[in-house]
């Protein structure tokens, strides 16, 4: 079982991946050895070069995300064990184009297409207001998104602009691969939503 963790920066995804009581592999815990270069793979691989290809300005840090991306879709090419990941193909397309002024929408479509076959079974969304999200990142001494170093001012400007996109990958990503989105309230007790989310994984 797969499932994937989106929401804003600071919404509380780590936080709660951490809180789980289940026990969940994560980030890593699939071996790069495991990773299969099948035919899916290389049509979502391709994909996310495209789409980092269309953005501009035009930066090389973004095909590094590009391959990183690709390379994390071995964790759900697995078939056993539970996996959640706080950072999963929802937050690495978002990344992509997170400072783009521009992109080819055509481009993001089909990626999305070409990623379904990688889908989670669940897709949960932690619906977090964007002023607590960038409290929260001010707040934390080992955040690794690109907004954790900025004064609050700067991230809540730069994060207003870009929050919609990121709900629209995820609602767009969900429709096309027969998913609902998981929704949790990220103003709640991390282990009100901790105990959900086991319930979810244990069935």
């Amino acid at each position: 079982m797969i499932i994937e963790l989106a929401g804003l920066p600071g919404a509380g995804k780590t936080t709660l991946r951490k809180a789980l009581k289940y026990p969940a592999g994560g980030k890593g815990s699939v071996s790069l050895l495991q990773l299969r270069a099948d035919g899916a793979f290389r049509r979502a691989a391709r994909s996310l070069l495209c789409l980092a290809a269309s953005a501009r300005p035009l930066r090389i840090n973004r095909f590094t995300r590009a391959f990183n991306a690709a390379v994390l879709l071995r964790h759900y090419q697995t078939g056993t064990g539970v996996i959640v990941l706080d950072q999963g193909m929802v937050q690495k397309v978002w990344s992509l184009l997170a400072d783009a002024d521009a992109y080819q929408a055509e481009a993001l479509d089909r990626l999305l297409s070409d990623l379904v076959p990688f889908a989670p079974d669940h897709l949960v969304w932690l619906e977090t207001p964007l002023d607590m999200a960038v409290t929260r990142m001010g707040k934390r001494p080992d955040g690794n998104s690109r907004y954790d170093n900025l004064p609050e001012d700067d991230a809540r400007r730069l994060l207003t602009g870009r929050a919609d996109l990121l709900r629209t990958i995820a609602e767009t990503y969900a429709a096309k691969a027969g998913l609902s989105l998981f929704i949790l309230d990220g103003t709640a007790d991390v282990h009100t939503n901790a105990a959900e989310l086991d319930r979810l994984i244990s069935g």
